[in-house]
This record gives structure tokens, sequence and C-alpha cells, in this order.
């Protein structure tokens, strides 16, 4: 992936992803490509179910941050921002098809509810969207793939299975992802500036990456990139670049094919001390304790499935 100039967003110019609904239908379904014009850092007042088909990388809900694989499934509510980036992969730069996305107005769904009451059942799951949900589990595999399956389906067909799909992840596992504190203010800020910063992150957190070098990049004194940031974000830059190091190290800790001093210095720290104590602060444990932990969690899924 190459990240976008930084300097290309309008300073102040608020972006953010109108969508191109037929008024003849009641919601918007579609696949795109990575990178793609819409696989930016964006918010819009619809709904949008988000399932990433190809992949792994960063994926950003409001104040969230996280890694992401295929299968990944999230809801996010209106005038959230948020955006998946894949990991640079120089032998496959465009990722065809790998999101499928379906989005719906907020009036629609609650007009719904009004004429079948039957669907009051949707009530909690849409209350927990305003902060992004995961989903998780067999149910989410299977709405997943009858999220792809809608693509083949007449107009009729895809409304049943649209019904289908919420109702099941109505009752599946999930979890929230923003913060309770977060709200929809990041908007105010220019969408565009915000996506150039995060590709840049993302495809530089193994650097030695320097607030004020960004901000020269932005054309913004280290004090206004720094208000800017936590405005977007939710985050200080320090904090939030933390975060995506130690995540990426948890993915590298779970592959178990680098020793813990390598992964320290693949995601940017120069010294193990304070890769240890910062991954200690993040997750609780050492990175060797975490690995411990994870491998033998797969080890016993293993043998259930046996």
């Amino acid at each position: 992936m190459i990240a976008a100039p930084l300097n290309d967003a309008p300073l102040g110019a608020p972006v953010f992803e109108s969508i191109s609904q037929d008024p003849k239908f009641s919601f918007y379904w579609h696949c795109h490509d990575f990178p793609a014009p819409l696989a930016r850092w964006n918010y819009h007042p619809e709904y949008e179910l988000h399932l990433i088909r190809y992949s792994q990388g960063h994926c950003f809900v409001g104040d969230y941050i996280g890694r992401f694989a295929p299968g990944n499934l999230v809801l996010v509510g209106p005038n959230i921002p948020h955006a998946w980036f894949s990991d640079p992969d120089e032998a496959r730069p465009l990722i065809e098809g790998r999101d499928v996305v379906l989005q719906f107005k907020g009036e629609w769904l609650e007009h719904m509810m009004v004429l079948c009451p039957e669907l009051n059942c949707l009530s909690p799951l849409i209350e927990d969207s305003a902060r992004g949900v995961e989903f998780s589990g067999e149910e989410a595999a299977r709405c997943s793939e009858l999220l792809i399956k809608m693509g083949e389906q007449d107009n009729a067909g895809r409304l049943l299975s649209m019904l289908a799909i919420l109702r099941s992840l109505s009752q599946s596992d999930y979890r929230t992802l923003s913060g309770r504190g977060y709200g929809p203010g990041a908007s105010s800020v220019s969408s565009a500036q915000v996506d150039a910063v995060l590709r840049y992150i993302h495809d530089h957190f193994h650097e030695a990456l320097r607030m004020s070098t960004l901000a020269a990049r932005h054309g913004m004194s280290p004090s206004g990139f720094s208000r800017f940031f936590k405005q977007a974000t939710g985050d200080t830059f320090v904090a939030f670049l933390r975060r995506i190091r130690i995540g990426h190290a948890c993915r590298l800790l779970l592959e178990g094919r680098h020793s813990i001093a390598d992964i320290c210095f693949q995601v940017g720290y120069n010294n193990l001390s304070n890769f240890n104590r910062h991954f200690r602060e993040q997750k609780g444990m050492t990175p060797s304790q975490y690995q411990h932990e994870a491998m033998g969690s797969v080890s016993k899924r293993a043998r259930r499935i046996a």
C-alpha cells in the first residue's frame, strides 16, 4: 500500500463519505477492493455492516485500534469514524473484493421496527453499534456467508437476507470496540487529513516515527498537530503509536516464528526493556506469558475439535 502524501489533504475541510443509495432501495450493498477511494478513514450518517474477506491489517473504529484478519465482521453506528488498512504486500498490491459492505439509514430501520414490533429484538445491538461492535462465533460466520451471497440475490431476496442477518447478529457473540466516553465529535476534523496520517502510521510504525516529523509533513506545529490528533482519534500520538506496535507484536507472537527480541525491533522498539514494559502495561502480562497463554488456548481448541 502506498501512503497518500499528507499535504494533499485540505486543511479544515471536513470530508465524509456520501452514500449513493438509490431511493428505490432500502439499503446499499457493495464490494470494493483495497486500496480504493472508499477504503479510508471516514464517517457517514448510515449504519454500516463491514466484512473483510481477504488480508490482515489494522482496524480503526472510533478510539479503538486492533488487528483484523479474514472474516472480521463489524457493525458501525452513524457518524463513527472507521477504517481498515491492510498490511503492505508487494506480491499483491491490489486486494480485489476485500470488503463486503452493507449500509442502511437509521430512519429506515426505526420505521421497520414501528411497523414490525417483532424487530425490537434488534434494539440492544443497534444501541451498542454507537461504539462499534465486532462479531465472533459460528453465527457470525454464517451471517458473513449470507452477506456475501446477497450479491447474487434479487432485490426482494436481499431484503429478506438483510433482516435475517440483523436478527442472527443480535443473538450472536459480539463485543463493543470504542470506549464509553467516545463520541462522534471526531468528525469535525478533516477526514482526509486523519486518513492520510493513519495510513502513514500504519505503513511506518516499525520505523523511528516522531510527532514533530509528522507535524512538519502536515504543515502544522507540533502543538497544533497534537491537538488535531487527539481530537481525531481520542488518543495522544505516543499512546496511539504504542498501541499499534503492541498489537502487531501480538500477531507476531502468535505466529511463533520469531524470538521476542526480534519482534521488539520489528515493531519499532530499539530497547527490549521498554518493549516489555509497554507490553505489560497494555496486556497485563509479559510477551512470553502472552505467547504461552495464547498457544495453550489454541492447543485446547485443537484437542476439542479432534
